[in-house]
């Protein structure tokens, strides 16, 4: 099954704290402990996480702590789980010639469809109250009509 990480969903929740605080103001671990309910512990590896992968920034001295390396619009969900989860893969071989997955092009394809889903939410729209609607992304498999008139994945 693939499931998110606890990881992953603390941290996008650091993430939209600090998409919501005013901009450029930095957020302190001692403001967020309380606001999220993670140890003082947790946030700083998750932090520290975050701030290699260029997501967060960190500010030192008395009025120090985090803010976003960037504007919340530019900051995708995919940015986000690579951080946080990894790669998206369910066929982690490499090549068609897999002898261990069944049809490795059509995992692949769907790894695209997840990316390409992932990378179009941005942390900003996590954060608005704006309602959305979700359009299906589809594989295209060789009996399907649309197959056969030129069109792949």
């Amino acid at each position: 099954m693939f499931k998110l990480s606890s990881g992953f969903k603390s941290g996008l929740r650091i993430l939209a704290l600090l998409g919501e605080s005013p901009l450029g103001t930095p957020v302190s671990i001692s403001v967020m402990t309380p606001r999220l309910g993670l140890s003082d512990k947790y946030l700083e590896q998750l932090l520290m996480i975050l701030k290699r992968a260029g997501l967060v920034r960190s500010t030192r001295g008395a009025n120090g702590g985090f803010t976003l390396a960037r504007p919340a619009e530019d900051i995708s969900l995919l940015d986000i789980m690579k951080a946080l989860q990894g790669p998206i893969e369910f066929c982690d071989c490499g090549h068609q010639e897999c002898q261990d997955c069944v049809r490795p092009e059509i995992w692949k394809a769907l790894e695209l469809c997840v990316g390409n889903t992932l990378a179009s939410i941005s942390l900003a729209h996590l954060i608005s109250q704006e309602s959305f609607h979700v359009m299906a992304h589809s594989v295209v498999l060789p009996d399907a009509p649309v197959w056969r008139d030129g069109a792949g994945i």
